[in-house]
């Protein structure tokens, strides 16, 4: 992993300082002596270019080069493994990071597409300091049993206790596993097949607990629920409209034992999806909830009341919802991200949202979490993540940079929301791209793709709040270059307002 994180309030380094030495270093061609060049004699954050050459070590004689890249990160994002898939965090609308009781950080990620990688769902473990140090307590290791995990595997995490779960797509079913921490150190449980059908092409199942009730539901429109361990599975088929099917969905378990699932249905599609005009598309979004008794009801549409979601019928116009995303807070709120076309009206051509359901159950007004302008160099935002601290909601869009007509990848943000309404003016959380326009150097850009934060945020042993953030990094002008999934801690103090 040609990688480095910055030390603390450092910007760049030279080939001679720490930890970049030690990288570059680390390169070997036996029976000569290597020595590592930057052509600009320091590297800075975004993608270095590098030359190795090796030398016989006698005559001085230069028997080979070789030019790369590394890549710098800042203080704070810490590199946790490689993918070649662009959407290696994403895939569903759970977490990928997240902190267990004793405070140790799991994180997981779907890999494949790499020559000697790895395919199918992959795991890592970290200890943070109180300063946001990090120390990983594994390497990559995979999630299925080796050599069974799928392209689209694309596994779903959540934390109850010192128990951490697990839930993934193999061969068309979904599985399960978990790992736990007691007096003995780490244990986990060998994977399970629920025998709920679960197959999706970009997307998979959504994964939440709530006292002892696991609930899961699954691309293939199924209801998986086990009460206690995990051994035992009841599987049910989501009440779908006939003529409909799933584009995206997430499940909230409830504290009754019930659980709310909030489903993007694809009610009208064309065999052709263009992304620069309408052409009647309706994925419209629905909410159902199943209770500890196992009988299902429809709730109110969330976007029923506002006309710019209502299906646009045959016209030349695309309505849709996509990436969907529920979350419950303590005090009886819900809340639900998402990308859509309510203004474009174009496919694809989309802007991410936040919506509150206050606790006498009425939606309100969504609110754009990033509004494009092309102008300024900032196109369309996708698929929000959502934490929760207390009751205020944080959610985390990426959106695309553009730079004339060229665009060059995604950088991302995080908002503050209380009852509703932002309360505070957004926090730029990745501006990888940015900067390499900045510094006139627009290939070497990082994008940064479906930012995943941790469902809430962790007060550190000192009252600091922080946010947990695991990311795919897509290195924009290095062609065949693996994808970087990196471990974010952002230190939210100050910036955080809690009532």
């Amino acid at each position: 992993m040609l990688a480095i994180e910055l030390p603390a309030g450092r910007s760049s380094l030279t080939a001679d300082e720490a930890p970049l030495h030690d990288l570059l270093m680390s390169a070997r061609c036996p029976g000569y002596d290597v020595r590592a060049d930057l052509p600009d004699g320091f590297a800075h954050e975004g993608a270095a270019r590098v030359v190795w050459t090796a030398s016989d070590p006698e005559t001085g004689a230069v028997a080979a080069r070789r030019s790369g890249f590394v890549f710098v990160l800042p203080a704070g994002t810490t590199p946790a493994g490689l993918s070649g898939d662009e959407n290696a965090s994403a895939g569903n609308n759970a977490s990928h990071i997240v902190r267990d009781a004793s405070g140790s950080v799991h994180m997981i990620w779907q890999d494949g597409g790499r020559p000697d990688g790895a395919t199918g769902p992959m795991y890592r473990r970290a200890s943070t300091a109180a300063d946001g140090t990090v120390r990983f307590d594994t390497g990559a290791t995979e999630l299925a049993a080796t050599g069974t995990g799928e392209w689209n595997a694309y596994p779903a995490i959540a934390a109850a206790g010192t128990i951490v779960h697990f839930a993934w797509q193999q061969q068309g079913s979904l599985y399960y596993r978990t790992i736990r921490r007691d007096a003995a150190g780490w244990r986990w449980t060998d994977p399970v097949n629920t025998g709920a059908p679960s197959v999706g092409r970009d997307i998979g199942p959504s994964l939440d607990i709530k006292g002892t009730t696991i609930a899961v539901v699954t691309p293939s429109g199924f209801y998986a629920e086990s009460a206690g361990n995990g051994g035992h599975w009841s599987v049910t088929r989501l009440p779908i409209p006939p003529g409909t099917a799933i584009k995206s969905v997430s499940v909230v378990a409830e504290r009754d034992g019930g659980a709310l699932i909030a489903m993007v249905l694809s009610i009208r599609n064309k065999p052709s999806l263009s992304e620069t005009q309408g052409n009647g598309i309706y994925w419209g979004l629905r909410l159902i909830r199943r209770t500890a008794s196992g009988e299902w009801s429809a709730l109110t549409d969330p976007l029923r009341s506002f006309p710019e979601w209502a299906d646009p019928g045959t016209a030349g116009e695309d309505v849709v919802t996509d990436w969907v995303r529920l979350a419950a807070d303590e005090a009886g709120g819900m809340h639900m991200t998402f990308h859509g076309t309510a203004v474009s009206r174009i496919f694809a051509n989309d802007r991410a949202y936040y919506a509150w359901r206050d606790p006498a159950g009425t939606w309100h007004q969504p609110v754009s979490l990033h509004e494009p302008a092309a102008w300024g160099g900032f196109g369309f935002s996708y698929a929000p993540s959502l934490s929760l601290a207390g009751d205020v909601a944080l959610p985390l869009t990426f959106y695309n940079v553009i730079a004339g007509e060229r665009d060059l990848g995604f950088d991302s943000v995080l908002g503050q929301f209380r009852n509703g309404a932002s309360s505070h003016d957004p926090l730029r959380v990745t501006h990888f791209t940015q900067n390499a326009i900045d510094t006139g150097e627009p290939a070497n850009s990082l994008g940064a793709r479906f930012p995943a934060a941790a469902p809430r945020v962790y007060y550190g042993p000192d009252g600091r709040p922080w946010l947990d953030i695991l990311e795919t990094l897509v290195p924009g002008g290095v062609p065949g270059a693996p994808n970087l999934i990196v471990y974010q801690r952002l230190d939210l103090t100050g910036w955080l307002r809690r009532q």
